[in-house]
C-alpha cells in the first residue's frame, strides 16, 4: 500500500490485490528457484501451493506499517519501508522456525537477501504500474483541457 496517499475503499483493495497478486507470482518463482538450487531431490505435494499466497497475503498486509493520513517525507517512507521488510524477514524466517524446518546459516542468509529481491522487486512493479497509469492520467487531462480551451474560443 503507497504510503501517505488518501484514497477510495476501491482503489485501496485495488491496490492491495495487486500487491498481492505481485507478491504472490514473485514467492512463487523465488520458492522454486531456491528450490531447484538447494532442495532439488525434495518433492512437495499440494499443500505447498498454499504457501506462496499465504506469505503473499501476510507481507501485504505487514504493509499497514507504510501507511499514513498524512504525507509522509521521504526519510519517513523509507524506515517504514524497511520495518515493513523486517518484518516480512521475521514472519518467513520465525514460520519456517516454528514449523521446525532447520536450515543452514548459509542458506538463512541467501533467503533473507532474496525476501529483500522480491521486496525491491514488487515496489519496482508497483511503480511502473502507478508511473503507467499517472502518463495516462495527464494525457487525458491535458486532452480534456484542450477541449474545454476550444469550447471557450468558440
Amino acid at each position: 500500500m503507497r504510503s501517505g496517499n488518501r484514497q477510495s475503499a476501491k482503489g485501496f483493495w485495488s491496490e492491495f490485490m495487486m500487491s498481492f497478486f505481485v507478491c504472490t507470482a514473485c514467492i512463487c518463482i523465488l520458492e522454486g528457484i531456491l528450490g531447484m538450487i538447494f532442495f532439488p531431490e525434495q518433492g512437495f505435494g499440494y499443500d505447498a501451493f498454499f504457501s506462496p499466497p499465504l506469505f503473499g497475503f501476510v507481507s501485504v498486509l505487514f504493509g499497514v506499517v507504510t501507511y499514513s493520513k498524512r504525507e509522509l517525507t521521504m526519510r519517513e517512507v523509507i524506515v517504514r519501508r524497511c520495518i515493513h521488510l523486517l518484518l516480512i524477514e521475521l514472519f518467513v524466517v520465525g514460520i519456517n522456525y516454528a514449523a521446525g524446518t532447520m536450515f543452514s546459516t548459509g542458506f538463512v542468509i541467501v533467503l533473507v537477501f532474496a525476501i529483500a529481491v522480491v521486496f525491491v522487486a514488487v515496489y519496482a512493479v508497483l511503480y511502473v504500474n502507478d508511473k503507467r497509469s499517472a502518463v495516462l492520467f495527464n494525457e487525458e487531462l491535458r486532452k480534456f483541457q484542450e477541449r474545454a480551451a476550444q469550447k471557450e474560443e468558440a
